[in-house]
């Protein structure tokens, strides 16, 4: 016997919000008109730049305080990261030249690879490794700043490069283009690089590798769309949340959580992914808004325009989808929610987006109620899932499910 009641939204609507699986603060220090956060370690310190006007400064945000950071006579800096250590790295101008700056304790180090004429510093990993790009005088390339030392990057033939992430273990995330011209991601470890260009795509990029070796980056696919990707142990897979025309994905952490941001229907809107569900972030006070890093506790921060503010959410850490209960039980998905799920049971999932198709083929009656805030306790939105539902045994009563 098949039964089914569902009440479900079907269509385009894209006016769904998902506040309820984020907390949202403004970070901009006082006196300033705009600011930007870029990094966020695991204490829940901040990194970022802004200014008054065009001028720009860099700042941290630590323990509640706020300090601005220039190095001595520089007109302009904007730091970028910082590690568990409160050790901050960034770039700026001085003397009309870009130059990279490490911040320890009070002290600033320029960081400008011998005989180049420019230099930018992305990343710092928790040994005070720091990476950038810059240029030699000939070629744009990558550099490793490690005790003191330098490392230039490039892999062989290629025509120009640059370092963007490096995790613990001292693997470094890159991009660049090869003797050909096409712009590829690479990894270098213990002296060796890996080339990354997901199969059949035009070009990619490579952002960052966390400490389990997963890499995300973007590029042109095969069928010339701006996607992301992430990259594992030879595997890769294609980023982007439904009905968006492209995708940047930032950082991913050791939890293997990756934000990002992209445009749906002409608004640019921050993402978090995790185990193939998508949280939308957007600005409840501005139009556009990008993520740009994540720590291990799930806490996001980035940048909504215009005009610039910086901001800080934590998203909710609680699975998706659960099978309501005493004690509940919870899962990462629909599908296997029901595939679990008693006879009588009620399935409730939060008002995220889902990427799955649902097969309810058991002989045994469930509810399917979707909409629910991070801890369940309201129930006031809609769940979205971008696939199809079907029947073929049993019963289903649906409600507050959007299937597009």
């Amino acid at each position: 016997m098949m039964t089914a009641v569902f009440v479900i939204a079907c269509g385009n609507n894209s006016d769904t919000s998902f506040a309820a699986q984020y907390s949202y603060d403004e970070i901009l220090p006082p006196g300033w008109s705009w600011s930007h956060v870029h990094g966020i370690n695991d204490n829940g310190d901040m990194v970022g730049y802004g200014g008054v006007n065009s001028t720009t400064k860099s700042f941290s945000y630590i323990n509640t305080i706020f300090t601005t950071l220039i190095p001595p006579d520089w007109s302009s800096a904007a730091a970028l990261t910082i590690n568990n250590s409160e050790e901050i790295v960034g770039y700026g101008t001085v003397n009309g030249s870009d130059k990279g700056f490490l911040y320890i304790n009070g002290s600033y180090t320029e960081l400008l690879p011998s005989g180049w004429t420019w230099a930018w510093a992305i990343r710092i990993n928790e040994l005070g490794d720091v990476v950038g790009g810059g240029y030699d005088g000939s070629l744009n390339k990558g550099f490793l700043y490690s005790n003191g030392s330098y490392t230039e990057l490039l892999p062989p033939n290629w025509s120009w490069g640059t370092s963007y992430g490096i995790n613990s273990s001292g693997v470094i995330a890159g991009w660049g283009a090869d003797g050909n011209g096409i712009k590829k991601g690479y990894l270098y470890s213990n002296g060796s690089y890996t080339e990354l260009l997901p199969p059949g795509w035009i070009s990619a990029t490579a952002y960052y590798v966390n400490d389990s070796g997963q890499v995300i980056g973007e590029g042109v696919n095969s069928t010339g769309k701006e996607k992301g990707y992430v990259y594992h142990n030879g595997t890769y897979t294609e980023l982007s949340p439904p009905g968006w025309t492209d995708v940047v994905p930032e950082f991913i952490n050791n939890n293997g959580v990756i934000v990002g941001y992209g445009t749906e229907e002409g608004i640019i809107k921050g993402f978090v992914y995790n185990t193939g569900n998508y949280i939308i972030l957007e600005s409840p006070n501005q139009p556009n808004t990008k993520i740009i890093g994540i720590n291990n506790d799930n806490e996001v921060v980035g940048i909504a325009y215009n005009p610039g503010r910086g901001f800080v959410s934590t998203i909710c850490s609680v699975s998706p989808v659960r099978i309501y209960n005493t004690p509940s039980t919870y899962y990462s998905s629909i599908q296997n929610a029901y595939d679990i799920a008693d006879d009588g049971d009620i399935i409730e999932s939060h008002n995220i987006i889902f990427t799955e198709n649902l097969n309810f083929d058991l002989n045994k009656s469930v509810t399917l109620s979707g909409g629910h805030d991070c801890d369940y306790s309201v129930l006031n939105e809609t769940s979205i899932v971008y696939g199809d539902i079907a029947l073929n045994n049993g019963s289903a009563n649906v409600s507050n499910v959007l299937v597009k």
